[in-house]
């Protein structure tokens, strides 16, 4: 197919623009696609991966700029003291390096993860919110059962006995809610 502009090259690239009255689609070459100012990339520009597209998504600037950030605003940010990661690195490539980074970057999270999940930076899981209760009562208890431990192994038997009383109520309360397994 020939270009349908210069009518000189073979056409390389298809542009669909769509409108109110319809549709129309042009066979270009690539130079005459180039100079329409048809559509706002560079064919001669490195194509972006995803992580890259995210990252600049997640940060707020242009994810077509030309323009690379200088060493300096790189460096910007915490670093994992574990890993060495820093934060544009972890925005760069989309995941942690350690297990540390998550505490590192713990203050910066919420922003990135609100915009990954339309504004919720609380994960919600596949969990019906109708359980949500009955498994904060769980840990509930089990944190119960935790300090209970540790107030028994320090003698303090009196707080060691409201704590039993408070885990039995909870566990009551799930018993009247329908919950037919034990929180053993």
């Amino acid at each position: 197919m020939i270009c349908e502009n210069c009518k000189e090259r073979p056409a390389s690239v298809s542009i669909t623009q769509e409108s109110v009255v319809g549709s129309v689609e042009r066979h270009l070459c690539e130079k005459c696609a180039f100079h329409s100012q048809t559509f706002l990339f560079d064919p001669n520009q490195e194509p972006l991966s995803i992580q890259q597209f995210l990252s600049h998504w997640f940060s707020g600037s242009d994810p077509f700029q030309t323009q690379q950030p200088s060493r300096g605003e790189v460096l910007k940010g915490p670093e994992c003291p574990s890993c060495g990661l820093t934060f544009p690195k972890f925005l760069d490539i989309g995941k942690f390096g350690c297990a540390k980074c998550y505490d590192t970057f713990r203050s910066r999270l919420p922003h990135v993860f609100g915009k990954l999940h339309n504004g919720h930076a609380n994960h919600v899981g596949k969990v019906p919110v109708s359980f949500n209760e009955l498994y904060a009562v769980k840990r509930k208890i089990e944190e119960i059962r935790e300090k209970m431990k540790e107030a028994v192994e320090a003698e303090r038997f009196e707080e060691a006995a409201a704590l039993r009383d408070e885990a039995n109520t909870l566990k009551q309360h799930l018993a009247h809610g329908g919950e037919e397994n034990d929180v053993d």
